[in-house]
């Protein structure tokens, strides 16, 4: 895949291709999900290494009109859910009218035997309690074969992996960068859209690879590592005298 196609301005103008060409954004516990309406989209965001990042576009898309769902991770080996840069951020993505989700660690090894059900109902009230949204809905990191072919259970929650609830929405992703929707035009009447012969689409986008404009994906990775360096940076320099002197993070590969 041409890394150059990952910007946020190509993300946006393929957005507005979409208004223009008459699709709605819709969250995933609309009321009509289940019926056979052509052109909608559920626009999710699975938000795996930077909250700065998903802020970032929740602001863009914010501003030509649209919603989407930010699925927020409890175990993220690279942010604080609940670190004051962060939690402000997530704060500032629900009141530019975003939904928050759930974006569940099934492969971490929990080591005291509790069920899916029971780890999910924990972490989607934890976040639910932390920021005042109901939380409805759990999407998977990395689903294994189980969550992919249905048959799994958790509970009272939507899986975005749901294929019997989602039946009537094609699903397409930027996992990987392994984009299949790839030709962007600056004519927002011809779009991906407009060529999907308006089928409704569940579109799940990494914040990570679009707001780093056309960076490797290894130099992706070093500057969300940057980027949480310095925010974590900032609340010690804040809160603890003897952290000291700003430092600068740098990088060496091996």
């Amino acid at each position: 895949m041409d890394n150059s196609i990952f910007n946020l301005s190509n993300y946006i103008s393929m957005l507005e291709g979409a208004l223009c060409t008459g699709y709605s954004f819709i969250s995933f516990d609309n009321e009509k999900i289940s019926r056979n309406i052509s052109k909608r989209c559920l626009l999710r965001h699975d938000v795996d290494a930077d909250i700065s990042a998903a802020l970032t576009m929740a602001r863009a898309e914010h501003k030509i009109g649209i919603s989407s769902t930010y699925f927020l991770m409890i175990r993220s080996p690279m942010y604080n859910l609940t670190s004051r840069h962060n939690s402000n951020a997530i704060n500032e993505i629900i009141k530019l009218g975003h939904k928050i989700g759930l974006h569940y660690d099934q492969g971490f090894d929990f080591n005291f035997l509790k069920s899916d059900v029971y780890q999910i109902r924990l972490e989607a009230e934890f976040i639910q309690n932390m920021f005042g949204e109901r939380i409805t809905t759990v999407s998977f990191h990395q689903p294994n074969e189980s969550v992919l072919n249905g048959d799994i259970s958790i509970g009272n929650y939507l899986n975005t992996y749901d294929k019997d609830y989602l039946r009537f929405f094609k699903y397409h992703s930027d996992s990987n960068r392994k984009f299949n929707l790839h030709s962007f035009s600056h004519d927002k009447t011809d779009n991906i859209f407009s060529n999907l012969s308006s089928m409704s689409i569940q579109l799940l986008i990494h914040p990570m690879w679009w707001v780093y404009d056309s960076l490797s994906t290894e130099d992706v990775w070093d500057k969300v590592i940057e980027s949480n360096f310095n925010k974590s940076q900032s609340q010690l320099l804040e809160t603890e005298l003897k952290y000291g002197v700003k430092r600068r993070i740098k990088i060496k590969k091996s």
